[in-house]
């Protein structure tokens, strides 16, 4: 029997050669979901660190500061890294739940523009 005359459709034929191909895609998929996932997470901790900061702001600015060791300029920009990096620290914790909120809405937000 001659096997180059009998007529096989593409499909059929990639599929005999590469059955995993379409397991590969999945798995492809998957892991630019998984990948647009982890930006999400770290846009939405993102967000709650700079909320948590600014809400950490107005407290810092109602402290009076010693004449004798503080006060000038790199006092004013020092606090404000230090406060930065207290809403980093707070939305680490994750005890505030701001995070996960903004990232369900970015996540279906997401899957009604990729329909």
């Amino acid at each position: 029997m001659d096997f180059e005359k009998i007529p096989v459709s593409m499909d059929v034929m990639s599929q005999m050669v590469n059955p995993s191909l379409s397991a590969a895609k999945g798995k492809v998929s998957a892991a630019a979901e998984a990948g647009e996932n982890k930006a999400i997470e770290a846009a939405s901790k993102d967000f709650e660190s700079v909320f948590m900061a600014q809400m950490l702001k107005p407290m810092w600015d109602s402290v009076e500061t010693n004449a004798m060791f503080g006060g000038g300029i790199g006092e004013d920009v020092m606090r404000d890294f230090l406060v930065q990096e207290y809403g980093k620290a707070m939305a680490h914790v994750d005890n505030f739940g701001l995070s996960q909120s903004v990232m369900a809405e970015l996540m279906e937000i997401q899957s009604k523009t990729t329909m």
